[in-house]
């Protein structure tokens, strides 16, 4: 099993380890395209944006209401101060959420551009990707001959030397073969309970 480091992923189109930043493999594949419904960070954003300003809509209403309420009392007391005093600060305060709300809406605007212009980038990027399938592509068969290539070719300018009892050939500097033959030792390596029968099959020495 193959480990990777933190700062490096694998392709799951080509098996190719690339950077982990990357958005891109060189065979095509677009990392994070498969997910078409998770939130980018520009929505949540833009869904922060709006809730602020759902809040500050109601602060409005509520402060209209409560300067509604004071026009009222003032009326039917035209010379109480008190009550003037509390209609004249209930509209100033009308008057700061009013401006608070204006300015949030245009944030919420700009927020919904960003977050529909980043969508359209996602949606693009999964257009021109290519279409994922489970048999593999050509590009991917070509990718795996030219290391098998590679492979082999590295094999074959490999000094060899050939197993003395099974004829395997072996990278010159091997001192043990598959089937249990040690060269330094010119002897096998195997268990004692395979030596043993090995051993019934010779003449004994007296």
């Amino acid at each position: 099993m193959s480990a990777y480091s933190i700062y490096h992923k694998p392709c799951p189109a080509c098996g190719s380890v690339v950077s982990a930043d990357a958005k891109r493999c060189d065979c095509g594949y677009a990392f994070g395209a498969a997910d078409e419904t998770a939130p980018l960070p520009e929505e949540q954003a833009l869904q922060e944006e709006e809730l602020f300003e759902a809040y500050l809509a109601a602060r409005v209403e509520q402060t209209v209401a409560k300067v509604e309420s004071a026009r009222i009392e003032l009326a039917a007391d035209p010379a109480d101060l008190r009550k003037a005093d509390r209609l004249l600060q209930a509209v100033q305060e009308a008057l700061i959420l009013r401006d608070e709300r204006d300015a949030q809406s245009a944030k919420t605007t700009q927020a919904r551009i960003e977050a529909r212009a980043a969508r359209e980038k996602i949606s693009s990027e999964i257009t021109d990707a290519p279409a994922q399938s489970e048999r593999p592509t050509e590009t991917f068969r070509a990718q795996q001959a030219a290391r098998a290539e590679k492979i082999v070719e590295a094999f074959n300018n490999t000094e060899t030397k050939t197993c003395p009892h099974c004829n395997t050939t072996l990278p010159v500097t091997s001192t043990l073969c598959f089937c249990g033959y040690n060269f330094s030792r010119h002897d096998f390596m195997l268990p004692r309970a395979v030596d043993n029968s090995l051993d019934a099959d010779k003449p004994r020495r007296k």
